[in-house]
């Protein structure tokens, strides 16, 4: 056990309570500590149970006014601050300290919840029930395209006030001060605003206008035209997923991209539109918008006209809301009191809602999903969130019946490789993979919690478990990227791995903290053999050598991944040969047959066969051994690492069977093999085969 400086913590204690419990605490002065912690409705469905959360954990240095600010994201329960003993009914041993906003977002992660991501759930549905699902979308679905929110036009309606009044307006202009200042108490917002600036719906559409219709320049820097959300929209109703569509929105962007996508819908904008319109059932899709269109002059905008609807108008929203699915995003709830008391005024509802937004949900929205218990997406664009649904969607159409979530995954990935335009695609891909990786390796303890070899055997499972979708990932990606357009990929992928390896402080175990560069390890192990199955001896250099990290406690500098991840410094080789699932064998390489034994179910979809497999694993072993000896650049560089290659039926009159095929196969340009079999390269070759000999009887 070894000990570095210890940072000081605050340790308080939180209870969970439901947000209608009526012996809720109030808040006071001395709030949050200790403090209360409410439950919401994405809270109960993700099964959270009311109890004491005690151990709130967090570095000396954070503000205790941003922790209780920030640990409440969204109306979530304080979730990941909390370490320690968890309230009833929560399985999870540790919960990582202050990481606040990453956990609200993803509160699976918080809880340990086996539940599925609610967007596995959406496309599954969408996908099985073409056509049962209607959007209903806000404003902040055309934020992506430049086109403003709500708020954005109130804020630059209340500067044009300002500039008119005589007053300065400035880059850091806050709409919210000046009307106070200016008006004399009356609230801000965006119906009054309107109301109060123009007084008839014709006045007001001149004013919008500007706000929606793009400029020359603006076209030309593709502003206010159908972004990522509106094209992927519009591709959802051309594969016949969605069929309606409900808006507040007057921009025209998604009739625009349904248009472009060869769809030409049934637009009701206005309720006398709604006696001659086509069945629901029977148009291949109908926009519905609510509040008119920006070129009209029957808008509704204000306070007074948003607050109810024409009966035609409601009886056709209230046929959507009873007869569909709904799934919400870019609307807040806030101004649309109409739309708010249609939604509460469903009874039952046939199909589930899902609700997606950027940013925390306010009030309206959140009365909303506790009454129909929807389920929440939050922390998503509307640009990330539609063409992440009809990726997903996609890649359901090429699967059969296998595991869901790492089938949708290598499906989407398959479907991304080839496309440079799902570059960034197949990044967000693997990031989602790696992020929950980081969160994991965040919240391992520095102490292992014993020595014996079950213990450590457990531990070891977990890790490779928790890692098992991103290994077959990297290694399909790495073994058909053909072309070598993702090496940055792979790379960046095994750095950031490297990189989540926290510095111990405290007491801790080394052989434990060490196993936080497992993941990685095993990540680039599963590339390497990838390249070296492909015969790409470039790439498998440049997976080698391009990730670096270093060592915070020790005067290094950056090394590259084959020193860093040398298996002498992550994996211990008694501790290995003590796991029970050995049966008392004692390895003579157990690091290489733990690494053997972990990814061969990765490979053998892949390579074919057990004895290809082997085979495979060998040759890469080889390569990796040469690699750290004519390329390791640490001072304290472990000696090139022998495995069982160099075993048992390995050697052939005294040399090494792995040589020779490295001599007839290799790329010998890449490994600047430039002169003939009498150079310095051959050199390096003899002195690898005269080290890994003193290894052929021990591991």
């Amino acid at each position: 056990m070894e000990s570095a400086a210890a940072s000081s913590v605050c340790q308080m204690t939180a209870t969970l309570r439901r947000a209608d419990d009526p012996h809720r605490p109030r808040r006071d002065s001395s709030y949050p500590f200790p403090a209360p912690a409410y439950a919401s409705p994405t809270a109960d469905e993700l099964g959270y149970q009311p109890g004491p959360w005690s151990g709130f954990h967090c570095p000396s240095q954070c503000r205790h006014s941003e922790t209780a600010q920030l640990g409440r994201i969204g109306g979530l329960p304080w979730a990941t601050p909390l370490a320690g003993h968890n309230p009833p009914g929560n399985p999870r041993e540790d919960v990582s300290s202050c990481q606040y906003g990453r956990a609200m977002i993803d509160a699976d992660a918080a809880t340990g919840s086996k539940a599925l991501d609610s967007r596995i759930s959406l496309a599954t549905s969408m996908h099985a029930q073409p056509g049962v699902y209607a959007l209903l979308v806000g404003s902040g679905t055309s934020t992506g395209a430049g086109v403003p929110t709500g708020w954005g036009v109130v804020t630059a309606l209340v500067a044009k006030v300002a500039a008119a009044s005589g007053d300065e307006v400035p880059a850091d202009f806050d709409a919210n001060v000046w009307w106070g200042k200016h008006r004399d108490g009356e609230p801000l917002g965006y119906s009054d605003l309107l109301a109060s600036l123009a007084s008839t719906p014709a006045a007001r559409r001149a004013i919008l206008a500007s706000f929606f219709e793009p400029s020359e320049e603006e076209r030309q820097q593709s502003m206010k035209v159908p972004g990522a959300a509106h094209r992927a929209i519009a591709a959802l109703v051309a594969r016949g997923a969605v069929r309606v569509i409900v808006t507040t929105n007057f921009d025209r962007l998604i009739e625009q991209a349904l248009e472009a996508e060869g769809v030409f819908p049934q637009v009701i904008a206005t309720p006398s539109a709604i006696d001659g319109m086509e069945p629901l059932a029977h148009a291949r899709c109908t926009v519905i918008k609510l509040h008119g269109d920006y070129a009209r002059i029957d808008q509704l905008n204000t306070v007074e006209e948003l607050s109810h609807y024409p009966e035609p108008l409601k009886g056709l929203l209230e046929r959507v809301l009873d007869e569909y699915g709904l799934v919400v995003n870019g609307w807040s709830g806030d101004w649309d009191h109409a739309l708010v008391t249609a939604i509460e005024g469903i009874r039952s509802r046939r199909y589930p809602l899902y609700w997606s937004s950027f940013e925390s949900l306010g009030s309206p929205a959140r009365r909303l999903v506790a009454q129909h218990r929807a389920h929440v997406i939050v922390g998503v664009s509307a640009d990330q969130f539609f063409p992440d649904i009809l990726s997903r969607l996609g890649a359901l159409d090429s699967l059969a019946d296998p595991p869901l979530t790492r089938a949708m995954a290598i499906a989407r990935l398959k479907r991304a490789l080839p496309d440079p335009i799902k570059h960034i695609e197949l990044r967000d891909l693997l990031d989602v993979e790696v992020q929950r990786l980081r969160a994991y390796l965040a919240d391992r303890p520095q102490l292992a919690p014993g020595t014996d070899g079950q213990t450590l055997q457990d531990a070891h499972d977990e890790i490779r478990q928790r890692c098992g979708t991103l290994l077959h990932l990297v290694a399909q990606g790495v073994y058909l990227d053909r072309d070598r357009q993702h090496i940055a990929v792979w790379t960046a992928v095994i750095e950031q791995l490297m990189r989540a390896r926290r510095q111990p402080d405290g007491q801790f175990h080394p052989f434990w903290v060490a196993l936080h560069h497992y993941p990685a390890l095993l990540v680039l192990k599963a590339a390497s053999l990838s390249a070296v199955a492909a015969r790409r001896d470039d790439v498998l250099l440049r997976l080698l050598r391009e990730p670096t990290w270093r060592d915070r406690t020790s005067s290094e500098q950056e090394a590259a991944a084959l020193d860093v991840l040398h298996v002498y410094r992550v994996l211990d080789h008694d501790l290995i040969n003590d796991f029970p699932r050995w049966n008392g064998t004692r390895w003579l390489y157990p690091r290489s047959r733990l690494l053997k034994d972990e990814l061969r179910e990765v490979f053998l979809p892949l390579i074919g066969d057990e004895e290809s497999y082997q085979q495979l694993f060998h040759r890469t072993e080889y390569r990796v051994a040469l690699a750290q000896m004519r390329f390791g650049t640490s001072a304290s560089s472990y000696r090139p690492a022998p495995g069982e290659f160099i075993g048992e039926g390995q050697w052939r009159h005294n040399r090494l069977a792995w040589e020779a095929d490295f001599r007839g196969h290799a790329d010998r340009e890449v490994w600047g093999w430039s002169t003939g079999d009498d150079g310095p390269f051959d050199q390096t070759l003899k002195e690898l085969a005269e080290d890994l000999g003193r290894s052929r009887r021990w591991g």
